[in-house]
């Protein structure tokens, strides 16, 4: 794993802790834990938000790190991301708590908000509108010079939009992928930002194993010779 790095001296398996952390095509999604670690700025303690949880992954590295989280989904949190906090004993350092991001009780509180492929699901309850919502709720929360560290799905090309919409059909629900320009847009309310895009041919695998493999072919060449606009995942940091 090449992103191991920013891991090291937490004494546990690397490897391991990246896949609880990231879940799915880890090694792609796995490039925004570098720029996440730069985006902290500070080894003080920090006050922490995780929108979107599902199973806390992010949550758990923040933990990690010594910062105090508040891990949140729309509802049922704490059934869905104590057990991982619990198993690598960081618990006490996390507050459960069931948010909407379109409307997040908190304003100038946060030094960081994270959040990883969140976006795509409130735009398909409510489209770009609701997407560009929940940014502006999240520049709410944080305090001044406070960091959102991110990462979300790309609409990438037509031949991923065509793999997906098989996807999600069988799957029964839905998705809305935004165009880098558009995410570019959504952080325009911020005073600074970077936006990094990798994967293009990962997310094809059917099993993570196969992803892997991708993933390994993305390193090597497909990552670097294609467009941005065809890469279908998005990361970085934005400061307030």
């Amino acid at each position: 794993m090449s992103n191991c790095s920013s891991l090291q001296g937490m004494g546990l398996d690397d490897d391991v802790l990246v896949d609880e952390i990231f879940t799915w095509d880890v090694r792609t999604w796995s490039k925004a834990l570098p720029t996440w670690e730069g985006g902290l700025g500070s080894s003080a303690p920090l006050t922490c938000l995780e929108i979107g949880a599902g199973p806390g992954g992010p949550s758990l590295w923040l933990a990690l790190k010594g910062h105090t989280v508040v891990c949140s989904n729309r509802q049922d949190t704490e059934q869905m991301a104590a057990p991982l906090h619990e198993k690598y004993s960081v618990r006490e350092a996390i507050e459960y708590r069931d948010i909407d991001a379109t409307d997040i009780p908190y304003e100038n509180h946060f030094d960081i908000i994270i959040f990883k492929s969140v976006l795509g699901g409130i735009g398909a309850a409510g489209g770009l509108e609701l997407q560009q919502a929940a940014m502006q709720q999240m520049l709410k929360a944080l305090k001044p010079g406070g960091r959102l560290l991110f990462a979300e799905n790309l609409r990438a090309t037509p031949v991923h939009r065509l793999a997906r919409a098989i996807a999600y059909r069988i799957r029964r629900s839905s998705w809305r992928f935004m165009t880098l320009r558009e995410l570019e847009r959504m952080l325009g309310g911020f005073a600074r930002h970077e936006v990094h895009t990798t994967g293009a041919l990962g997310v094809f695998g059917t099993t993570e194993q196969r992803r892997r493999t991708l993933g390994a072919l993305d390193d090597a060449f497909a990552s670097r010779l294609t467009p941005k606009r065809w890469r279908y995942v998005a990361y970085g940091v934005a400061t307030k």
